[in-house]
């Protein structure tokens, strides 16, 4: 059963090999030729596959199967020549051969002469001779591609308007028509009020350029997105439709403000050693990487560590704090005083900013500086007031 199954596919594709294209004939009906060509059509400089189907309509052997070609200018053929010494009755071989066409082959139908020469019942036989003749379509085809893409607005932001222009180039052989560009929008990247264009024909080598007016969804996050670009044109003939899909690039940009502050500080005075707590919080819309913190120092500091601090990643509505040690010099008189700071980071595009920043340390007296706390008289009065009314609550509440 495996068997026959397996004979009956090994026959179906014999058949849907050869069935599509031709066979021919001897005049006896000795020996068929089958042929199939894989494409359906040859571009200049191209090649495809040319299968040849030998087969024995008789009950006897053939032999001496000899095949030569003759092809024009315009085409080639590998190999140039088959021999088979002897096919089997009632039996076929299937062989291949490759076709090409020259660089400046025009298009046309050229044609492949295959002449069979053959003997059958035996090597002594009087020879026969068979012919054939293969059409192969030889078409110019374009090939579009985009390039060139241009957006009036750098940086691009969500809810913009923006115009996108870019050249449609055809890099083919053959002239492409009729072109018509369309901008795929049902991914709410963006929104067009004119969603197609006509381009007309794109000579080869030539170029076609466009544009839309975009209305960008301004609920996107920042990132690089795709804008998808449909073409469809004709062949020079108008007989063959072609249909690709480009795509551009499009980066939108959120907006970075990192916002420092001094969050805390130790109580110091000229001489003594404290730290510092730096607050860094990213009220942007776009996530900052590689964030680092360097101190650039202030006049009233002796020593200072650590100057440079990586913090990493730093998130849209998202903060981090860090904690710089320093020592006050001997001769620092009471008051505030900047500390300058510098944030040195990247957008996610891998664009590197450097901003300054500047915070005031207070720094108190020496006298102050080791003063007790004392608390003012107004709240020992409260304090004492909340006292009496506790004492009289528990009282009145023993009384009762």
């Amino acid at each position: 059963m495996k068997k026959a199954l397996a004979l009956l596919a090994s026959a179906l594709v014999i058949l849907t090999i050869i069935g599509c294209a031709g066979t021919a004939s001897a005049t006896d009906g000795s020996l068929n030729l089958g042929w199939s060509l894989l494409d359906n059509y040859l571009r200049p400089g191209g090649e495809t596959t040319l299968v040849l189907s030998i087969q024995n309509a008789t009950p006897v052997k053939i032999y001496h199967v000899e095949l030569s070609f003759k092809t024009g200018e315009e085409l080639s053929l590998d190999p140039a020549d088959f021999y088979l010494y002897s096919i089997s009755p009632m039996s076929s071989q299937l062989t291949s051969f490759k076709i090409k066409a020259s660089e400046n082959a025009t298009p046309r139908v050229a044609y492949v002469e295959i002449t069979a020469k053959y003997r059958v019942g035996s090597v002594s036989a009087d020879e026969n001779e068979l012919k054939i003749w293969v059409p192969v379509v030889i078409r110019s085809a374009p090939l579009l591609k985009v390039e060139k893409v241009e957006y009036d607005q750098d940086p691009i932001s969500p809810g913009s308007t923006v115009t996108v222009s870019f050249e449609v180039r055809n890099y083919g052989d053959g002239p492409a028509k009729d072109l018509v560009v369309s901008l795929d929008q049902s991914a709410g990247t963006f929104v067009t009020d004119l969603s197609e264009k006509y381009a007309g024909e794109v000579a080869v080598g030539g170029s076609a350029r466009l544009s839309f007016r975009l209305s960008i969804n301004q609920n996107l996050s920042a990132g690089v997105y795709s804008i998808p670009i449909l073409l469809s044109y004709w062949d020079e003939t108008k007989s063959q439709p072609f249909s690709s899909r480009e795509f551009a690039g499009m980066r939108v940009y959120g907006n970075i403000n990192l916002i420092t502050t001094l969050n805390a500080q130790d109580k110091v005075a000229a001489g003594s050693s404290g730290s510092m707590e730096i607050k860094i919080a990213n009220a942007g819309t776009m996530e900052v990487q590689f964030l680092q913190l360097n101190v650039r120092g202030s006049s009233i500091f002796d020593e200072i560590t650590p100057q440079s601090i990586y913090i990493g990643r730093l998130k849209s509505d998202d903060y981090d704090t860090e904690r710089i040690y320093f020592k006050i010099g001997k001769d620092v008189a009471k008051g505030t005083y900047p500390v300058d700071l510098e944030l040195v980071y990247q957008d996610p595009f891998g664009k590197q900013f450097t901003e300054a920043k500047t915070v005031y340390l207070n720094v108190l007296a020496k006298e102050d500086l080791n003063k007790p706390f004392e608390v003012p008289a107004w709240q020992l009065a409260i304090i004492a007031l909340v006292i009496v009314i506790v004492i009289y609550y528990l009282w009145r509440k023993r009384r009762k």
